[in-house]
């Protein structure tokens, strides 16, 4: 499991590398959590969440208020398709990177 700096740097490379126009912000919790959001639009952003203790982390294309795509490891990794969202298909962790990475590109056919 990774060190919440060690998510931290990643997080921000990856948004500088695919979203290097997006407004980023990232709050900490006790140096335990991380929270971080990437503004892709006026109504469309990245939420990103990760727990060092727990390993929870969470992935999610939120437009006007309602999750588009994402990945999680609620229970088992699994995403979220941009056709489907509410299914819940089975999948390897994603590398940090590819998970921004494909939510940057599945936002491009929405904004």
């Amino acid at each position: 499991m990774m060190t919440l700096g060690e998510f931290h740097r990643l997080l921000i490379a990856a948004f500088r590398r695919h979203c290097p126009q997006a407004r980023v912000t990232i709050d900490e919790s006790r140096g335990i959590s991380l929270s971080g959001q990437a503004e892709l639009a006026p109504d469309t952003f990245l939420a990103v969440y990760y727990n060092a203790l727990t390993g929870k982390t969470s992935y999610a294309l939120i437009q006007r208020g309602q999750r588009k795509a994402g990945y999680d490891n609620y229970r088992f990794w699994h995403r979220h398709p941009l056709e489907a969202p509410a299914d819940h298909i089975s999948c390897d962790e994603p590398s940090l990177d590819d998970a921004i990475a494909e939510l940057v590109a599945a936002s491009e056919g929405l904004i």
